[in-house]
Parts: structure tokens; C-alpha cells; sequence
């Protein structure tokens, strides 16, 4: 058994629990989709049973405060549902049939239907700023466990309780429904070496990973080193630029700066989608402009941050950027209650500068943006097609910024999973259009999401069946 004291699990015990998802996959995927949907709205039920202590312990861990933490609860238990409802229907199996023509000339045509087989074990590790959506029984166990794989979770390090407890919930629901004990495991494990064994492990067919790019990397490179490479869907940095085209701030400077400086604190810059550079022409960066983005920053509290590793690395970044840009505005504490609280600070670049420092492209974890300033479209276009995918990519355009705007998209939609049109990013709602994924290296394969009922899509393949009568039950 695994200890109860959330110390990091040992070798042995995670041979054991992949073992043990191995061996129940035959069974666990020939349950009945009935069966499979009853097990999912079962672990709802245990999660909404528990909600109280879930969310207590979750603020104790995270600092994310009760207001987050109750949405993206009712979120994930929203998702099982939805994946409930997707297991029991079927949908996922994408079956498609052609009927046998043995008149076709040259040469008769048999009997074809296509239909998605899960994967297998699936390995799943979660996100440090996502406690319960993307973490033990967030979208990716959701989703693997619809289909029909075995799903072994490693906690994050900065809320393991939170795991535990949720661990457990799907443990009760592992009878309630009658499933296969070894169809899911919960492991713990802050040593890179955890995570680093479970994804080389020769029985784990698929992982999904949330975390750092520099996590990513490194947990990449041990698949693709594997005797047998596997799909290794990841999530990673992502800078989520944000082009402001002249009309869409002539008229409109002061709610820009507003929702821009919102975009950058929401929950503390500790969002994936967070946008992390704003470009805009130096037309539009005047002295108005600036006013009102430094109001927009002295009105916004600083909030706290996940834990004092986040702080930390938080401070370190933007002391980095301090040798190197501009500090444009820096928020002041109301009140300083709290040790992890972070300042708001958006610093300011040329174009030129931006193109030449390619570390500027990278994630900042935290309340923190970087202006580029371009002296005209030219010099922005030279931005778009300079960018590494994201997440996603916005247009703020008006009325006269047509032409701009048709050179502009296609580039944008070359490097981003998710176009806005005047908004700003943070917030995800899932849905069946939900598409959270991009180029490199904000994911590892832009086709498939990590957010949202398509996230199916990563723990099953197609399967063609010819010759087969369509009433042979082999689908």
C-alpha cells in the first residue's frame, strides 16, 4: 500500500500500481458504457459529498482564495459529468461504416467501419495553479477513464492533501460502482525521479503532462528515449500575445488598460493564458495611454501567490527583467497581511530589443507583462512572425484597422490554439469548441486540448475493421 503520509512513492510501489492498471485494462475497457458512466457520476457525487473539506484544504494549500476555488470545483464536477455523459453515449468511439460493394470494378471493395480503442494506462501530472480542474480528477483522468483507461495520477507537490483527499473520492467510487481497483492510482512524488519513472515505465501507454516548459522538456526527452516512444501530450509556457491595433485604442484607451492590467492580476498572473506581452504601435503608446495604464495598476490589489517557490521565482524573473527593460508601473500592498503577496509590474521594450532576446518570449509565472513597443505595422508584423505558439494570440482592432487586421490573422492563427477578438484571455470555459493547446512550446501537439469535452481525443486511436459483417459487436 501506499503510505498515507504523502512522502514521495518508492520504486516498487509505482511498478505495483502500473501493474495493477495493466492488469485491469482489458476489464475496465469492456465494462459497459453504462457501467464506465455510472463510475464517473459516482466520483462526482463523492466530490460534491466532500466539497467543504476540499475547498478548505485547497485555500490552506494555495492561497488561491474560496471564490476561484469554488468555481473551478463546480467546474470539474461539471466535467465528469460531461465525460459520464460521453461514456455512456458513446460519441468518443467516432464510428463510421462503409458498406461492402462487390460489383466495384477493378476489384470488389469489403465491408469497412473505423472506430477509436483506448490507449491504455495513462499516466496523468497535474498543475500546481489548478488544484482540482487539472489535477487528479480533472479533464485528462475525465476523459481517459470515459474511454476506458487505466489512469495512475501523480499529485502536485504543492497541494498533495488536496490530491489525497480527492484520491480517495475516487477510491469509494472504485466500489460504489464495482470497477477494477487498478484502474486508477494516486501517487506522490516531489523527486523528479516519480515522475521521471512513471513516464519511462514500458507499461504506460499515453501521459499528460501540466507544468513548466522546462519540466516538459525534460519529461519529453525521457519518452521519446523510451524502447517503445508513446504519445506525450504537454502543457507548457505560453506568452499569449496581445496585438492593439490604433482605432481599437483611439477612443478606448481607458477600459484597455483596465482590462489588460485585470488580465495580468487575475488570481495573481498564475493563469497559463495569462497575456504576457502586449504589442502595440507607438502611435498608440502616448502619454494618455500610459496615464491610464499606470491608474489601471494602482487600482488593482496585489494578491498572493500559490506557495514561496512560485514567490520566489516570481521575484527572481522580474528582478531579471529590471536589468534589462523598463519598469513602466508597479502596484503598492493595500495592506500586507499576507508574505506571498506579489506586485503588479508591467515593464516596457522596443521592438527592436524584443527581436533581438528571444529569453523575452518566455512565460512569466505571476502578475508581471511586458509592453513591446513597435515604431510601425511593419515593425509589429516582424513580431507576429518572430513569436513561438501559444496558447493563444488577440487582436484588438477597430473600424479603420481592417486591412491590418486581414495581414495580421493569418499569422496569428499560424502560432496559437485560440484567437480573441477585443477580449483577453484568462478563462478557459469548457465546451465542445474548447480548444486549450498550440504550436511549440506552449503544448507538445497542437491538435489536441488539455480543456473541454474534445480532450478525449488524447487517450484513444482509430482502428479499421474490414470484412466484418456490421452487427459482428467487434465495435
Amino acid at each position: 500500500m501506499i503510505s498515507s503520509i504523502y512522502e514521495d512513492t518508492s520504486t516498487s510501489e509505482i511498478d505495483e500500481v502500473i501493474d495493477k492498471a495493466n492488469d485491469s485494462f482489458f476489464d475496465f475497457k469492456n465494462k459497459s458504457s453504462k457501467q464506465r458512466a455510472n463510475f464517473l457520476y459516482k466520483i462526482a457525487q463523492q466530490l460534491e459529498r466532500i466539497q467543504s473539506d476540499l475547498l478548505e484544504t485547497a485555500q490552506s494549500e494555495t492561497n488561491l482564495g474560496m471564490p476561484r476555488l469554488e468555481t473551478e470545483l463546480i467546474r470539474t464536477i461539471d466535467q465528469l459529468k460531461e465525460f459520464a455523459r460521453l461514456a455512456e453515449n458513446n460519441s468518443w468511439k467516432d464510428f463510421t461504416y462503409e458498406a461492402e460493394d462487390i460489383n466495384r470494378d477493378p476489384i470488389p471493395k469489403p465491408a469497412m467501419f473505423r472506430n477509436n480503442v483506448p490507449l491504455g494506462p495513462v499516466a496523468v501530472i497535474g498543475a500546481c495553479n489548478f488544484p482540482f480542474a487539472i489535477s487528479v480528477v480533472g479533464t485528462d483522468t475525465a476523459g481517459a477513464l470515459a474511454v476506458g483507461c487505466p489512469v495512475i495520477v501523480k499529485s502536485h507537490p504543492g497541494h498533495r492533501q488536496t490530491c489525497e483527499l480527492q484520491g480517495k473520492a475516487v477510491k469509494i467510487a472504485i466500489k460504489e460502482a464495482e470497477m477494477p481497483n487498478g484502474c486508477f492510482a494516486l501517487i506522490h512524488g516531489e523527486n523528479y525521479e516519480v515522475a521521471r519513472q512513471l513516464v519511462a515505465h514500458p507499461k504506460i501507454c499515453c501521459v499528460a503532462f501540466t507544468g513548466s516548459l522546462r519540466g516538459g522538456k525534460a519529461l519529453a526527452k525521457v519518452v521519446s528515449e523510451r524502447q517503445k516512444p508513446i504519445p506525450f501530450h504537454a502543457e507548457m509556457g505560453s506568452l499569449n500575445p496581445v496585438f492593439a491595433l490604433p482605432s481599437a485604442l483611439s477612443d478606448n484607451s481607458d477600459s484597455f488598460a483596465k482590462g489588460f492590467i485585470n488580465a495580468i492580476n487575475l488570481f495573481a498572473g498564475q493563469m497559463c493564458t495569462k497575456p504576457g506581452a502586449l504589442i502595440i504601435l507607438a502611435e498608440s503608446f502616448n502619454e494618455n495611454f500610459r496615464k491610464n495604464l499606470i491608474s489601471a495598476i494602482s487600482s488593482n490589489e496585489c494578491l498572493p501567490l500559490l506557495n514561496k517557490d512560485v514567490f520566489q521565482n516570481y521575484n527572481h524573473s522580474v528582478g531579471t527583467l529590471k536589468k534589462r527593460v523598463r519598469l513602466i508601473g508597479k502596484s503598492q500592498f493595500l495592506n500586507e497581511t499576507h508574505p506571498l503577496k506579489a506586485h503588479i509590474q508591467v515593464f516596457q521594450i522596443t521592438a527592436k530589443e524584443f527581436l533581438q532576446d528571444e529569453e523575452l518570449q518566455t512565460e512569466s509565472f505571476g502578475p508581471s507583462s511586458l509592453i513591446v513597443v513597435a515604431e510601425d505595422f511593419m515593425e509589429m508584423m516582424e513580431i507576429a512572425h518572430h513569436l513561438e505558439g501559444s496558447l493563444t494570440g488577440t487582436i484588438h482592432a477597430g473600424d479603420k484597422d481592417q486591412k491590418e487586421t486581414r495581414e495580421l490573422l493569418p499569422v496569428l492563427t499560424s502560432k496559437v490554439g485560440r484567437i480573441l477578438w477585443n477580449g483577453f484571455p484568462p478563462g478557459v470555459i469548457p465546451g465542445p469548441a474548447t480548444h486549450h493547446g498550440g504550436p511549440w512550446p506552449s503544448t507538445t501537439d497542437s491538435r489536441f486540448t488539455s480543456i473541454g469535452i474534445q480532450g478525449y481525443k488524447r487517450f484513444v486511436r482509430p482502428v479499421c475493421w474490414q470484412g466484418f459483417p456490421e452487427s459482428s459487436g467487434m465495435s
